[in-house]
């Protein structure tokens, strides 16, 4: 990516923020690999050498400065990372510039060991929660497949399961004795192992869970309808949808359908109703949102806001790692929670083979769009 004079000066006016990190002509090179892993782990931005903290022009002197840069991306960084790297005049004088990707080889680390992310216009030491979004987000580790702690067996609902292992494998589960059933529940995932025992995992407990909101509440979907196309427009009626996943998939489809103003025409004395968004879009933006949702996001719920203009779906959680917004509109799936996918797409819900988004990008066309929002990832359905 080649970046003009006139662009580097614009970029300079706006400050330091969260995709723009100035450094000095004597930055050190330890200094640099953070600020390469902090923005690898976030995403991305650019990195301008030769400008000090306020903003003003410097330049650097740094006949190699191409590859300096290179080794400090190779060798201080792991993994290694791939920066553009350019020099620009402006104001008579050289800048550095350094562009990183958002990194798709999560979580980056310096070769001291710390994993640096960017929080504003400021670096810091990822938490522990912080770093393990970092490693689903890379796919090595399941959030779905961990155990919820507080939980025991007796938060499964024993019907639920019964009926899905007779339905889908023929099996008599409720028939079978107790040490059978659990043999099943843990080879299958829905238990996980404790230090001391077994509990369901996250993924269990969401799709068989009695009352999952119980010991998660993150996972319930706040529904609200607006009178008009703002967020600070009149609330008409807002609720909060509890439940297995399967019942929330089915319950919110059903308020957004209650809610939703069909078109009606009458042709040949006959009437004919048309969904202004089709119901199997609606399905579809609801089952993303609750499969591939961030649940180790413990202070945001899904959100489905009716405006008048629109339906917009919003999950807690970035897209998954290797993802961007424009690969998931060609069929691209990554999945963050392989037990829910596996679960769901067992169930009919989902089928596995990326072609939701696809599918949507047809049905509306235009009416479609698709947004990362910091942690957030939107679907806005325009009516």
């Amino acid at each position: 990516m080649t970046i003009l004079s006139e662009e580097l000066g614009e970029l300079i006016g706006q400050g330091e923020t969260s995709a723009v990190e100035f450094k000095s002509a004597d930055v050190r090179p330890e200094s640099l690999a953070r600020e390469m892993v902090a923005l690898s782990n976030t995403l991305g931005g650019t990195i301008l050498v030769g400008i000090d903290d306020e903003g003003r022009i410097e330049g650097m002197d740094k006949p190699d400065f191409d590859q300096w840069v290179a080794n400090i991306a190779r060798h201080n960084v792991s993994p290694a990372v791939a920066p553009d790297i350019s020099v620009v005049r402006v104001d008579e004088r050289n800048i550095g510039v350094v562009t990183i990707p958002k990194g798709i080889s999560k979580p980056y680390q310096t070769i001291d060991g710390k994993f640096w992310i960017r929080v504003g216009s400021k670096n810091r030491n990822a938490t522990k929660e912080e770093l393990s979004r970092l490693f689903q987000q890379a796919g090595l580790v399941h959030y779905d497949l961990s155990p919820v702690e507080s939980s025991e067996i007796s938060d499964l609902d024993d019907q639920r399961l019964a009926d899905y292992w007779q339905t889908y494998y023929e099996i008599p589960f409720l028939e079978l004795n107790e040490t059978e059933r659990r043999k099943i529940l843990i080879n299958s995932d829905i238990l996980a192992p404790l230090e001391n025992g077994f509990a369901p995992s996250v993924g269990g407990l969401l799709i068989f869970g009695k009352y999952p909101q119980r010991r998660m509440p993150q996972s319930a979907i706040v529904f609200a309808v607006f009178g008009g196309v703002e967020i600070t427009d009149e609330v008409i009626d807002k609720k909060e949808i509890t439940g297995p996943l399967p019942d929330l998939i089915a319950n919110t489809a059903g308020l957004v359908k209650l809610f939703s103003k069909t078109e009606i025409e009458i042709e040949d004395l006959q009437r004919n109703e048309t969904h202004r968004i089709p119901p199997k879009v609606i399905r579809e933006a609801l089952v993303n949102a609750v499969c591939h949702r961030d649940y180790s996001l413990v202070n945001r719920k899904t959100t489905v806001y009716l405006f008048q203009d629109r339906l917009e779906v919003t999950s807690p959680g970035r897209i998954a790692n290797t993802l961007t917004v424009e690969k998931i509109r060609y069929g691209n799936s990554a999945p963050r929670n392989h037990f829910l996918l596996k679960y769901l797409d067992n169930m009919r819900f989902v089928d596995g083979l990326g072609r939701g988004v696809p599918m949507m990008i047809k049905e509306m066309g235009e009416r479609v769009e698709f947004e990362e929002i910091g942690e957030l990832f939107r679907v806005r359905l325009y009516l």
